[in-house]
């Protein structure tokens, strides 16, 4: 049987399953981190997390709308939002990038912390 994974996405359909695939990978990182409730729908300190996630994930190749990301991401995380919800989140993370509170990981810190995986396994 011949490999499907031979023939590649382009476009819109690419940037989709990108969009799709960093929902999910945050997702399961939120509920891995039991941040899934309710309380956290409007907080601040989640959605500089999110956005903190989405900037560590999202390059501006992937040309991903980093907004439209966050708002996907609670929407699917609390089973939908307000239209008043949405607007506030969207006025809380222009809050939260106009006052530079999203900030990317440095190289150093990776390498660092690979490196002392590497060394120092859980076995």
């Amino acid at each position: 049987m011949a490999d499907l994974h031979l023939i590649p996405l382009r476009s819109n359909l690419l940037q989709n399953y990108k969009f799709i695939e960093v929902q999910n990978k945050i997702i399961a990182r939120l509920t891995e981190l039991h941040l899934n409730d309710y309380k956290f729908k409007i907080d601040s300190e989640m959605l500089v997390l999110i956005c903190n996630l989405i900037e560590h994930l999202v390059t501006k190749k992937d040309k991903i709308s980093k907004k439209e990301l966050v708002i996907s991401i609670l929407k699917t995380l609390f089973n939908n939002l307000t239209p008043e919800e949405e607007a506030t989140i969207s006025n809380n993370i222009e809050f939260i990038w106009s006052n530079s509170m999203i900030k990317k990981v440095s190289f150093y810190k990776l390498f660092k912390t690979s490196i002392k995986e590497l060394f120092f396994k859980k076995q």
